[in-house]
């Protein structure tokens, strides 16, 4: 009877935890076809002393404001663009005097959403997304959409203000 009861169980728990798909999706199913980025986030990274031999790494987000999301088509640009204002906040914390005054647009690290289901690279040199980079230059971004198609996004710093 315990034979039973354990073949029925692991027979439950495979049949539970198997899938149905086989094979791709079909292929007439719609894809994502929007390579749009929608917002953007910048921080600036550095170290400050930790409790044991090792520095601790911290991030300060940056205020953005002003964000301008320009498609190609509204423009008549070459590229997208994604045009914004950065404010450094002031000194609180680890984020002292002496750090924020390091913080320059040659040190900074940029973040943003795009598409759903979409990816994003760096082009011509630009920093990856997350790392910090020089963006004292308009850098430029690809976003390839889940269906193939890409568009390439220029990411500009309008002013930087400290």
């Amino acid at each position: 009877m315990k034979k039973i009861t354990y073949i029925l169980w692991m027979s439950w728990i495979v049949m539970g935890t198997s899938s149905c798909l086989k094979a791709g999706l079909d292929e007439d199913l719609p894809k994502f076809r929007d390579a749009l980025m929608s917002d953007v986030f910048m921080e600036y990274v550095y170290e400050t002393a930790g409790t044991g031999a090792s520095p601790v790494v911290k991030a300060v987000s940056m205020n953005l404001s002003g964000k301008a999301f320009k498609k190609r088509e509204d423009t008549g640009a070459a590229v997208d663009s994604a045009v914004f204002t950065v404010s450094v906040p002031g000194a609180s914390g680890t984020f002292t005097a002496e750090e924020r005054a390091k913080v320059t647009t040659a040190n900074l690290s940029f973040m943003c959403n795009i598409s759903t289901a979409a990816t994003m690279e760096p082009v011509d040199g630009a920093p990856r997304p997350g790392v910090p980079g020089d963006f004292s230059q308009p850098r430029k971004y690809r976003i390839t959409a889940a269906d193939g198609s890409s568009r390439e996004w220029v990411v500009r710093i309008a002013s930087f203000i400290k």
